[in-house]
């Protein structure tokens, strides 16, 4: 049980930071193409063919893709997710140093542990992966297999990939159009 409830933590640690950095970087996106959007249409008003003839065009389906993605980003909740994940995992490191204290499991601890899972979303099994992978120096148990390795350094490869796109593909266009 404490081999359980340790994980779980740790997990949650990372599942916390997950949520943080989605939450950080969903608002620096935003942010960049509202401000790309206001200048394509202030520059617009002086160049109505700044990017070809349909200008205006690519102008209205930047703002309304912004409104729909600047909602669902709000409807996603990242902020208030961490926060949530973060109360938990503080929660069950003081249930671990109790049971580590008191050197046995008590059934109140297995009902407190099991309100625990309860109170937030689980986090994902990429969490835990990449706690596991990250810390494997460190960890007596559950070691992380070389497919787990691979899984991990593939997903942070990707998830940096498709933050590199979604920064620099409104330049990339503008720059194709321009030309």
């Amino acid at each position: 049980m404490l081999n359980k409830v340790w994980f779980t933590y740790k997990a949650r640690i990372q599942a916390h930071h997950r949520l943080e950095w989605m939450d950080t970087h969903s608002q620096f996106l935003l942010v960049w193409y509202a401000i790309l959007g206001a200048a394509l249409a202030v520059v617009a008003i002086r160049y109505p063919t700044l990017l070809g003839k349909n200008t205006d065009i690519f102008g209205a389906i930047l703002s309304i893709t912004l409104l729909g993605v600047s909602l669902s980003v709000a409807n996603r909740d990242f902020r208030g997710r961490a926060l949530n994940m973060r109360k938990n995992y503080l929660a069950l490191q003081h249930l671990y140093n109790v049971i580590n204290t008191r050197n046995t499991v008590q059934p109140e601890d297995i009902v407190k542990y099991d309100e625990l899972m309860n109170d937030v979303e689980n986090h994902q099994d990429m969490d835990d992966k990449t706690f596991r992978v990250r810390n494997s120096s460190q960890l007596t148990s559950r070691h992380p297999r070389k497919k787990e390795y691979f899984q991990v350094y593939f997903f942070i490869v990707f998830k940096y990939v498709v933050l590199l796109i979604f920064y620099t593909t409104p330049v990339i266009v503008a720059w194709y159009l321009y030309e």
